[in-house]
């Protein structure tokens, strides 16, 4: 390599300062193609960066941008500057990239070349810590532009940015991996409140429940017993007696059944759960005073169907509080539900013309919380928000399907009501 010039030198130290203050690599290397273009003029530039496996590389380009920049991660494989990414050539100097074969082969991804007429090529490596960690690729539309001499400069030029590059993106992948632990954590976090929170709950609900069984069913049992056995002394009773004997043991039994479909909701079961969500739905606003209209609207050709039991059951329960918590607490008209999918997502909505809920607290105990609960561990995503600009609130469920689920017809006469959910009331 011939002397360093001190007109290179004063180049080089301008490469140096113009990398100075970056912390993101592309910018910084945006901000040094200026200077590079000063020493080997070109139309367009480019770094591809190998990942921390070496199988796969991403490209920051500088000027006008073409397809190498827009996918995340390209294969080295399908690279047409593979040799050098390899370290299988110190570099790359072509005056025709069109058609010299080394950038062509078979799965190459060397469109832009043909795209942006990229002829005269110069391809260096950037080497730290002893390893290629990318390349630096300078191209014009003309061919015949650049020499070995151009070479020896673009390589200078490498050496000098490489370290800070590399420092750059190693810097970004582990700010990426804190956050996504963090994240991580977070969520881990939220879970085992919520989880904590959902067992606290579903423990009161057990001692309401229990609570019931004594103060009402067990209580109106007691006294059942004590008539059976009045009239067994009596040895006689009345038909007016046993009618109204007969009446009680009704109640106790309807008690019971109420009970324990909140505990194991039987018409999920039995008929699934558009059937579930709407006897829940009439049940719930059966005493409601004013009263309030209700509508279900499935058009999602029995896609809950194919859903696994556990996940129709969390659904259910999620659904089941948004219709609670609307029935008790919004002073609605209105209540619609509607069930719909795509190819990739089950969803229902629970729609209300309430005064709203304002902002909700995924981590907020009660009802709501329970709901994120339910949704976490389940994979769902589950969002509040306004039903129309006039209030109500809209509450969305969705879940992704599994690729292998089927459309299942069992209920083809519930997708007749195709007619979505109004967008206001």
């Amino acid at each position: 390599m011939s002397e360093v010039s001190p007109q290179l030198i004063d180049r080089l130290l301008a490469i140096s300062r113009a990398l100075a203050g970056h912390i993101d690599p592309g910018s910084a290397f945006r901000a040094t193609a200026i200077e590079i273009g000063t020493l080997i003029p070109h139309d367009h530039i480019d770094l591809a960066v190998l990942s921390l496996d070496g199988r796969m590389h991403a490209c920051y380009e500088a000027g006008f941008h073409t397809s190498w920049s827009e996918l995340a991660q390209h294969p080295v494989e399908g690279s047409p500057i593979r040799r050098v990414l390899r370290g299988e050539t110190p570099y790359l100097l072509t005056d025709n990239a069109l058609v010299d074969d080394r950038f062509h082969f078979e799965g190459a991804f060397d469109g832009p070349i043909f795209v942006a007429k990229l002829r005269s090529r110069i391809i260096v490596p950037l080497r730290a810590r002893g390893t290629v960690v990318g390349a630096l690729n300078i191209s014009r539309h003309e061919a015949g532009c650049y020499t070995q001499a151009d070479v020896d400069v673009a390589q200078q030029c490498a050496d000098l940015i490489a370290p800070y590059i590399f420092a750059l993106i190693q810097t970004e992948e582990a700010r990426r991996a804190m956050l996504a632990e963090s994240e991580a954590r977070n969520r881990a976090e939220l879970l085992r409140v919520g989880a904590s929170q959902l067992t606290a709950g579903m423990e009161r609900e057990r001692r309401r429940m229990a609570m019931d069984l004594h103060d009402q069913t067990l209580a109106d049992l007691a006294r059942i017993a004590r008539q059976v056995s009045a009239f067994r002394s009596r040895g006689v009773a009345r038909t007016a007696q046993l009618a109204d004997l007969e009446q009680e043991v009704a109640g106790c039994l309807a008690e019971l059944r109420h009970i324990v479909d909140d505990m194991r909701p039987s018409v999920l079961e039995l008929f699934g759960l558009r059937d579930a969500v709407e006897a829940h739905l009439n049940r719930s606003v059966a005493r409601a005073k004013p009263p309030i209209a209700v509508r279900i609207a499935d058009t999602s050709d029995g896609s809950a169907d194919g859903l696994s039991e556990t996940l129709r059951t969390a659904l259910y329960r999620i659904v089941q509080e948004a219709i609670n918590n609307a029935v008790r607490h919004a002073g609605p008209s209105r209540i619609e539900v509607q069930l719909a999918s795509t190819a990739t997502t089950f969803s229902v909505t629970v729609t209300d013309d309430g005064h709203g809920c304002g902002a909700v607290d995924p981590a907020a105990q009660g009802g709501i919380g329970h709901m994120h609960t339910r949704a976490a561990l389940v994979g769902a995503r589950l969002r509040f928000e306004p039903a129309s600009r006039k209030g109500g609130t809209r509450v969305v469920i969705e879940i992704d399907r599994e690729p292998e689920e089927g459309k299942g017809s069992a209920r083809s006469t519930a997708a007749a009501e195709s007619q979505p959910v109004a967008e206001a009331f």
